[in-house]
């Protein structure tokens, strides 16, 4: 049997959120929801169920920005990965959610199929957002390109696990994309190259390119270097 996935939803459309939960459980049972209207009902829900890692928040809940409530939510829950889920999908509130650290963001205009493939993803720790936002987040990203020249790129899951990198490793994400040798780097950071091989490796693992050519690229486009 399957274990089940545990999911907060945080949304005060009860309608909407309980519609949304029921057809995915119905679609999917390995996914059980715990739904919440407010701050204090989802506090309660993942004080009561400690193994529930995995949340979905609404930005606008009357009146009260649901992102300023993460911080909140991972005292009580370190490491809870969050997908936000909102009719608000521009600039703005994207910029904002990265900068909380969230693992996802799916706008409501998104399918079944994209809000549960969103829910798997981030439960097994990887990065997800549905078309819509997707092309919002990329758009951020530009560099004088045409969109055209790159929406479909296969560079573009680098866009978004470069948020995953932690702040060492975006340090050497920088240097690396400088075109610094190892031992150059290992000297610069005060570390031993194996050391920087290793976390070479991980950079290039989270975001899944294979070598300095492609991380030139995606550091090109990102806007660490020119």
């Amino acid at each position: 049997m399957q274990s089940q996935l545990k999911i907060l939803f945080l949304d005060d459309h009860a309608g909407l959120r309980d519609s949304l939960g029921t057809f995915l459980s119905n679609k999917n049972p390995a996914l059980q929801f715990y739904y919440a209207g407010n701050k204090d009902e989802a506090l309660k829900i993942l004080t009561e169920n400690p193994d529930i890692k995995n949340a979905i928040v609404d930005i606008n809940l009357n009146g009260i920005n649901g992102l300023d409530l993460i911080s909140t939510f991972r005292n009580q829950t370190p490491n809870l990965n969050v997908i936000v889920y909102s009719m608000f999908a521009d600039v703005l509130h994207i910029e904002q959610a990265l900068q909380k650290n969230i693992q996802g963001f799916i706008s409501k205009d998104a399918s079944l199929d994209e809000v549960e493939k969103a829910i798997i993803s981030v439960a097994s720790g990887s990065i997800f957002y549905n078309k819509t936002t997707r092309d919002i987040l990329v758009s951020m990203f530009r560099t004088g390109k045409e969109d055209s020249d790159y929406k479909d790129s296969v560079y573009t899951e680098a866009f978004y696990n470069y948020r995953t990198l932690t702040q060492r490793e975006k340090n050497l994400f920088e240097l690396l994309a400088q075109q610094k040798e190892i031992p150059e780097i290992a000297e610069i950071l005060g570390k031993a190259e194996k050391t920087i091989n290793n976390q070479t490796s991980i950079i290039y693992q989270k975001l899944n390119i294979h070598n300095r050519l492609e991380l030139l690229k995606i550091a090109k486009t990102l806007g660490v270097i020119i």
